[in-house]
């Protein structure tokens, strides 16, 4: 019925559709935004960031945040914290991979805290003690924002002369691997 031409014509309108719609399908967006086509299939979800529609090709997106930050703090004390983490995060307007970052820094995401004290993040020089890990996150997150975030230290750079002065001799080591682990968890 059809001829040649008109199949040829066909087939180069069609195909490009037929791979388009096979790429989407079998594909996630990356927190960027951007197809990440190694993605875990598990789940189809986009940061809130992203600037995306929280629905895509009819399929609800959710914040890939806790995600992150679970995945960061795989095998950790804080793990299970990192719903929290991120709510807290937004609550005081802070980048939401500052709080875990330190926690990594300073004992390993809690695993390496004194015993009982709730303090992951070497406040007080490490002697601080808070009643519980919600209530450490909701002060350390509180303290961040009043004592550097509203004082326009933002950056770890910034922030390391005063949350960590000693780090300034040792060329910055503490600023350095925060974003470290803000790297990491950029590629998670």
């Amino acid at each position: 019925m059809f001829k040649k031409p008109a199949l040829i014509f066909l087939w180069f309108i069609a195909t490009p559709l037929v791979l388009a719609t096979s790429v989407l399908s079998l594909s996630t967006f990356n927190k960027t935004g951007k197809l990440d086509f190694a993605a875990d299939f598990s789940s189809f979800e986009v940061t809130a960031t992203t600037g995306l529609d929280p629905q895509v090709l009819g399929v609800q997106v959710n914040d890939l945040r806790p995600h992150i930050v679970e995945n960061f703090l795989k095998g950790t004390t804080l793990a299970s914290y990192s719903n929290y983490i991120v709510e807290v995060s937004d609550k005081y307007g802070l980048d939401f991979r500052l709080i875990p970052a330190i926690a990594m820094k300073e004992s390993g995401g809690g695993d390496a805290a004194r015993s009982n004290s709730f303090n992951a993040w070497g406040f007080g020089n490490g002697r601080s003690n808070f009643n519980s890990w919600e209530e450490a996150i909701d002060i350390v997150g509180k303290t961040l924002k009043e004592k550097y975030v509203d004082r326009g230290l933002v950056t770890p750079e910034q922030i390391m002369p005063v949350y960590a002065p000693p780090q300034i001799e040792t060329g910055g080591k503490w600023a350095q691997d925060i974003n470290f682990f803000f790297l990491k968890m950029e590629n998670l």
